[in-house]
């Protein structure tokens, strides 16, 4: 058997890099994009809400930013817990059994 060396193969980033819009997730960004337009077209233009788009904007993009830092797909991951919350309970049910915990070093190496 002959010793071949590995074949490399390139990876390339945009493979494994998230899809993200202005640096934050592009369906919340848009989300958000969507929500100060309505703001701003739906309410009227007046101070509050352009005080209030403002604040959206910047503090809002800057959360979405931050939050997909932490986990780019946070937003997904978080509607999968909700939707499977049913099927999969925080806690154990009462008839559940006990786990069998099984020691690290086996019994015939105890003395």
């Amino acid at each position: 058997m002959t010793n071949k060396p590995l074949r490399r193969m390139p990876l390339h980033s945009s493979l494994i890099r998230p899809l993200l819009l202005a640096g934050g997730e592009r369906l919340l960004v848009m989300m958000n994009g969507l929500i100060i337009i309505m703001l701003l077209l739906g309410v009227g233009l007046n101070t509050f809400t352009i005080v209030t788009a403002i604040l959206l904007a910047t503090f809002g993009q800057w959360g979405l930013v931050q939050a997909a830092k932490a986990d780019p797909q946070m937003s997904e991951i978080y509607r999968r817990h909700i939707r499977y919350r049913d099927f999969y309970p925080a806690q154990s049910s009462v008839q559940a059994k006990t786990p069998v915990i099984y020691p690290s070093i086996p019994k015939i190496f105890i003395k």
